[in-house]
């Protein structure tokens, strides 16, 4: 087996969890950084991903990605001892959501991509963070959608750097009548048709994500994940 093929047998062994590991891997976007039977971190543009079975092998591993400036640590006890030993600061805490049935999902509504002609609306809508420079490059990537109601932007979803599934937003007015169910299905059947896993990531407490996520069928991680920046 590759270096490649054994860092996904171990992936495999917790498939919900380690999803954000998994595909980017599988797809070519990140490469194995360090590899042994107890744990794998890969590395992908300055993100270093890390699963172990403990945190000294997660750290003895770290080692080989010393330029890293974002860790995605799985498992809520590896991301405390990794937070502690680096000195980092953690910037979300979330569960892993991935949709393994492959069946497409009804979309009853009119999604249709979005160009920078909406970067304000997008920027301005997007609750989880404001960064004018991430939207345009999601943007210009082609990877976020909208959802129109009469002509107008009524919401949108998009699609992460690393591959996760998010920035998903229904603006108020629009809201109770199932758009982001239909976004979230949009971007699922987009996915399939690429022959690709959807996934994406629910930060811990937020009650109305998780129930989406059962709604449209993703599994949910048991335990957490977490992404950590220096201080």
């Amino acid at each position: 087996m590759t270096e490649k093929e054994q860092a996904l047998a171990y992936l495999g062994r917790d498939p919900v969890l380690n999803i954000s590991m998994t595909e980017p891997l599988r797809l070519g976007r990140a490469h194995v950084a360090a590899r042994s039977s107890r744990g794998v971190v890969l590395e992908m543009d300055g993100i270093a991903m890390v699963t172990a079975e403990a945190p000294d092998e997660a750290l003895r591993l770290l080692e080989a990605v010393p330029e890293a400036n974002t860790w995605n640590v799985m498992g809520g006890a590896l991301t405390q001892a990794v937070a502690e030993a680096l000195d980092l600061e953690e910037g979300s805490r979330c569960y892993q959501a991935a949709y393994f049935r492959g069946d497409p999902l009804p979309v009853r509504a009119d999604v249709r991509p979005l160009d920078m002609s909406f970067f304000q609306a997008v920027l301005d809508g997007y609750s989880l963070f404001h960064d004018p420079e991430y939207v345009e490059d999601r943007l210009k990537a082609g990877v976020i959608f909208g959802a129109f109601v009469d002509g107008c932007l009524a919401g949108f979803v998009g699609e992460h750097h690393e591959g996760s599934m998010g920035m998903l937003e229904v603006f108020p007015p629009y809201r109770g009548h199932g758009l982001g169910l239909a976004l979230e299905s949009f971007q699922i059947n987009r996915y399939l048709s690429q022959g690709r896993v959807p996934f994406d990531q629910v930060i811990v407490g937020n009650e109305k994500s998780m129930g989406l996520q059962r709604k449209v069928g993703m599994e949910l991680s048991k335990d957490t994940m977490s992404w950590l920046h220096r201080k």
